[in-house]
């Protein structure tokens, strides 16, 4: 993991006693870059550090030994010595200058943090974001916003944005249209929320098949 431009400071993230034990899940605020400018690579190589020095003791290795890598339209791969770990699945995300990982050895897991998707003075009408909602929010999540306005709104959609996105994530999907999705997507999910200052975290587990089934 070298390469490493920035600091990022770890802390762990409080999960629900459905999760412990099975979720790993913390949140890493990054310093100030002297230009003020957080690039997204270097942000990166923070967080593949903090999982690796999180993850060593668990696993009886150095943290150098770990790794992270990327793959497109996947989850990330948690690597020990160049070689995936089977079983371990990892999700990351980012929002400012805080980043959130989770990860679990039980099962499936994703997490999501959201800014908020403008400012006070942002007309969310004009933005487009209403539409945005009701084409990609599950209906549920989207009744929730009803008769939500301004900033209250752009909360709102921040705390279901990061539910979808951590879903999704869990579930192995992409971001479609709500109805393009298959029936059933979300069964057997545990989801928790979480608030950071950097904006609402959501994260989704789901027990491994066997368990679920059984």
């Amino acid at each position: 993991m070298a390469g490493l431009a920035l600091t990022g400071t770890p802390q762990p993230l409080a999960l629900p006693p459905a999760l412990q034990g099975r979720v790993r899940a913390q949140a890493v605020r990054m310093a100030a870059a002297a230009s003020g400018v957080l690039p997204r690579e270097a942000m990166r190589e923070a967080v593949y550090r903090a999982i690796g020095e999180a993850l060593a003791p668990q696993l009886g290795c150095a943290p150098a030994q770990l790794a992270v890598q990327r793959r497109a339209g996947q989850a990330p791969q948690l690597l020990r010595n160049g070689q995936a770990l089977a079983g371990w699945q990892l999700s990351i995300s980012y929002a400012d200058a805080m980043a959130v990982w989770a990860c679990t050895q039980h099962g499936c897991v994703g997490i999501d943090v959201q800014g908020l998707p403008g400012s006070a003075s942002t007309d969310i009408d004009a933005a487009g974001w209403p539409a945005v909602a009701a084409l990609y929010l599950e209906p549920d999540a989207a009744a929730a916003l009803t008769g939500l306005q301004r900033m209250d709104w752009q909360r709102g959609f921040a705390r279901q944005w990061a539910r979808l996105e951590a879903q999704l994530k869990c579930a192995g999907l992409a971001l479609t249209e709500a109805e393009d999705r298959p029936a059933g997507w979300r069964t057997g999910m545990v989801v928790t929320e979480l608030q950071t200052d950097a904006g609402p975290v959501a994260v989704a587990w789901r027990a491994p098949a066997q368990a679920a089934s059984g």
